[in-house]
């Protein structure tokens, strides 16, 4: 038998060893060609997952990085909008959005399906801590922002008479949402109610407008049956009265002694000449009895003064204007009609020069100022803060400043100062300077009698005085300073005792 491909060479059997021999040769080769497959696909696994290892890490670290930046960005943001609505509503809405987005657009960017199905499971239980999270920020700021809407109601109510029903109302209804827990409810409405009563009582005082009135709130007061009106409320309550009772006085006398100048101006102007009309102040409480007296003496007397001024009289007064009232002007003996006259006008002006420099808060300097401050001290504080109205407690510090150092300040030196004592608070919190617990006092010798000479708290209470004075002593101020010294340093040497 012939075998096609195989030489006949007449040897028996050698067909059979020439068949063997090329089944071997192709069985070694299949072999060889099994082995380099093999080392290929092996190779091609481990560059696939090099590869996927590669792509898995700098997507996932990269999307960590972004996402916990706009993360941390997303919850510093402000509280409030510029139209003061809370921001917390939409906030995690906005996060899943922004997070999503940024997740979508990374898996765009792989190649290899096995890094991308593992960045996609990670990334997605990265993102369910993270949801959260962010609805563990919504829920606080939530309840935050709930808090101080009841603070706002209670403060609102405790101003109405029924304002009682409506707080229990109002912390019911936190209580019911969850915003706080049933013993926080009992505790804040009793202490609101607490509030509410004393507020009330306050409020009665303050609008009592005779003694008759203030009588019935001290005999309510007396048998007291309101349970929320607490001892310490009670106390302070008639303080109140007492004080309300001292202002009322004082009104009086202010509007009686108003008509009184008013009425003595007439007189000398020849403009009231009836007694029956001076009798009419008296009968309706107008003037008092001894006002009534200087009335009628003047209308008696027809009080015109002297034909010449005392000129020592006049340039003393004319000097000093700012240490007369009207009727010390009016009645004074030793001046002319029309000098007194004359005066009652320079008076008047000087009082609205005086008013107008004291309501410096109103000007454009002060306006600046306050600009400058606000710069330096930003309004905002606390979401609270800002959800009430109020300022930070930087700025609020900065204001209370601002006020107390201006007003210690003499008339006519209040607005052109204003600025400058920004710019000195300013300066003072840039270097971080602190006044606040040292206590200045108002004068100079009051310093040089409590200190010793160069000591450390001499100089330091000089400081003190002239920032918050805005002022500088005069030499003459540090000479009686001298001559203590001296007289200290005489005991000390036994020269005199």
């Amino acid at each position: 038998m012939r075998i096609p491909g195989i030489n006949q060479t007449g040897v028996p059997g050698a067909e059979q060893i020439s068949l063997g021999a090329i089944s071997s040769a192709a069985q070694s080769q299949m072999r060889v060609s099994s082995a380099l497959t093999k080392v290929v696909d092996d190779y091609q696994v481990m560059s696939n997952k090099a590869e996927a290892v590669a792509q898995y890490g700098q997507n996932y670290q990269s999307s960590l990085t972004v996402l916990d930046s706009a993360y941390d960005e997303m919850i510093n943001q402000p509280h409030f909008d510029e139209k003061n609505n809370p921001t917390y509503r939409d906030i995690s809405s906005r996060w899943s959005k922004s997070s999503m987005k940024h997740v979508n657009e990374t898996l765009n960017n792989f190649t290899n399906s096995t890094a991308r199905s593992e960045y996609q499971a990670d990334i997605t239980a990265y993102l369910r801590g993270k949801s959260n999270d962010m609805r563990g920020v919504a829920r606080t700021r939530q309840v935050e922002f709930a808090s101080g809407v009841l603070a706002s109601q209670i403060s609102s109510y405790a101003k109405q008479p029924n304002g009682s029903e409506k707080i229990q109302a109002a912390i019911e209804q936190q209580v019911s949402i969850g915003f706080m827990t049933p013993e926080e409810g009992v505790n804040r409405l009793q202490a609101s109610l607490e509030d509410h009563a004393s507020t009330q009582l306050t409020m009665s005082i303050q609008g009592a407008e005779n003694d008759l009135e203030l009588d019935a709130i001290r005999l309510s007061l007396l048998d007291n049956t309101n349970p929320y009106l607490s001892l310490a409320s009670v106390k302070s309550a008639f303080t109140s009265l007492d004080q309300r009772e001292s202002q009322m006085d004082k009104d009086l006398d202010d509007q009686q002694n108003g008509v009184y100048v008013d009425a003595l101006t007439k007189v000398i102007m020849g403009d009231l000449t009836e007694a029956g009309d001076i009798d009419m102040l008296l009968v309706s409480d107008q003037i008092t009895p001894k006002f009534h007296a200087s009335l009628m003496k003047s209308l008696n007397t027809e009080m015109l003064g002297p034909e010449v001024d005392d000129w020592a009289e006049f340039s003393l007064i004319k000097r000093n204007m700012g240490d007369y009232n009207e009727a010390e002007i009016l009645s004074n003996s030793m001046l002319t009609k029309d000098s007194r006259i004359k005066l009652l006008t320079d008076l008047s002006k000087w009082n609205d020069e005086e008013d107008k420099d004291l309501d410096w808060v109103g000007t454009q300097q002060s306006d600046e100022a306050y600009r400058l401050l606000k710069a330096r001290f930003p309004l905002k504080g606390t979401p609270m803060q800002a959800m009430l109205g109020l300022s930070s407690v930087e700025n609020s510090a900065a204001m209370t400043k601002l006020y107390n150092r201006i007003s210690a300040l003499p008339p006519g030196d209040k607005i052109s100062s204003v600025i400058d004592v920004a710019n000195q608070i300013i300066a003072e919190a840039d270097a971080g300077i602190q006044t606040k617990t040292l206590v200045v006092p108002a004068t100079i010798q009051e310093i040089i009698d409590q200190t010793d000479g160069a000591s450390p708290e001499r100089k330091k209470m000089l400081d003190a005085w002239q920032m918050k004075y805005n002022a500088k002593p005069a030499p003459a101020d540090y000479i009686r300073a001298v001559q203590n010294d001296m007289m200290s340093l005489a005991k000390e040497m036994g020269v005199i005792v």
